[in-house]
């Protein structure tokens, strides 16, 4: 779709990039670690200095057990290569994982490349969880439950109630958690984020894949890490030395002399994303798409079935080709598409006047 837009000069809002850029003072760090001659191989696990600030705040968060900067956080360069290398570590031939439908691209092809079984599950269209499913499906080759939250593409917000769910349902098994929270600082409305390493009955089987991309509002710096109970980061890094071994140097000691002066900086990404969200929704509401509850991360979808019957793929070409604004049909999150679902995801991770021109645009169906 983004190929698609730039060939009809169409307004992106398909894939899930900000078009603003991060803190000035951040890309200045980077740049005077560059400078400083910071820019050979890290640490495989990461700079010290990074993974301590990491931990600090993860323990200030409420954890569980109390994070290790040694001993549970991986530097990883992005998140998707964190994932890669927690599938890898943890899935055996045969293995079945669970997968909740709509599902971001990347899980299903790791899984298999680790020679497991994806098992999807579909999120009910009232967003929750189909936890009763859940249960008939599990049984002795079942090794991973996945979940994201906040969700990509739906924007839901797995709270305790939910992992205290599934909590209850892995209670007598030795089933572990992968959870994606690459949009862990993108909660909106009041709505808390709850990692599964806060989830004392799940903690000390499970993993937590967070994103630094996201989080600083720059993807293409591809950084992010992984916090895992020890037994479980042995495994994971014993995968990434031989996948990528190191992340970018310079980024790392940027991003950790960054957290340490804006001690409360995951606030503002909140902040900036809830602004993005309304003014996106509430130029929306005058028009026929019908907008779905958004939660978190940077995703709004939208219903279009007042306003054509084709199938999402078709619509979303049709939108860029003929109105010029590209979205993501969300059928491409799934196995097996719901029949007669018409949803499509826009990413208001924009700037204002993106934003207000896209949704002029809109308004005119």
């Amino acid at each position: 779709m983004s190929a698609l837009a730039a060939k009809y000069k169409a307004i992106n809002l398909s894939q899930g990039f900000p078009e603003f850029n991060p803190d000035p003072s951040l890309v200045e760090m980077v740049n005077r670690a560059m400078q400083n001659g910071l820019n050979q191989y890290s640490p495989m696990a990461g700079q010290q200095s990074l993974r301590q600030v990491l931990a600090d705040r993860q323990n200030s968060w409420g954890r569980a057990f109390a994070i290790d900067p040694d001993k549970h956080i991986t530097i990883v360069p992005g998140a998707t290569a964190g994932l890669f290398s927690v599938f890898q570590a943890l899935v055996m031939p045969g293995d079945a994982v669970i997968l909740f439908d709509p599902s971001y691209d990347s899980y299903a092809p790791s899984i298999v490349l680790a020679g497991g079984v994806p098992v999807r599950l579909s999120i009910n269209p009232d967003g929750t969880y189909p936890f009763e499913e859940l249960k008939q499906v599990i049984n002795n080759k079942t090794k991973l439950v996945v979940v994201n939250t906040p969700h990509n593409p739906l924007g839901l917000v797995f709270d305790r109630t939910q992992w205290n769910n599934l909590a209850n349902i892995l209670l007598d098994t030795r089933i572990m958690v992968l959870s994606d929270e690459v949009y862990e600082h993108m909660v909106l409305d009041g709505a808390e984020h709850v990692s599964v390493l806060q989830i004392p009955e799940l903690a000390h089987r499970a993993v937590a894949v967070s994103s630094f991309g996201k989080t600083f509002h720059a993807t293409g710096w591809k950084l992010g890490y992984v916090t895992a109970p020890e037994d479980l980061t042995q495994e994971i890094r014993k995968v990434y030395q031989f996948l990528a071994f190191a992340a970018n140097t310079p980024m790392q000691i940027a991003a950790a002399e960054f957290l340490s002066t804006n001690p409360h900086y995951e606030k503002s990404v909140s902040t900036v994303m809830q602004q993005k969200r309304d003014l996106f929704a509430s130029k929306l509401r005058g028009s026929r798409f019908q907008l779905l509850p958004c939660e978190g991360a940077y995703f709004q979808i939208v219903d279009y079935s007042r306003i054509s019957e084709l199938a999402d793929l078709d619509f979303a070409v049709h939108l860029t080709e003929t109105l010029g604004v590209a979205s993501i049909p969300v059928s491409a999150f799934y196995q097996n598409p719901p029949k007669g679902q018409r949803w499509l995801r826009f990413c208001f991770a924009k700037n204002d006047d993106t934003l207000l021109k896209s949704t002029e645009l809109l308004c005119q169906l």
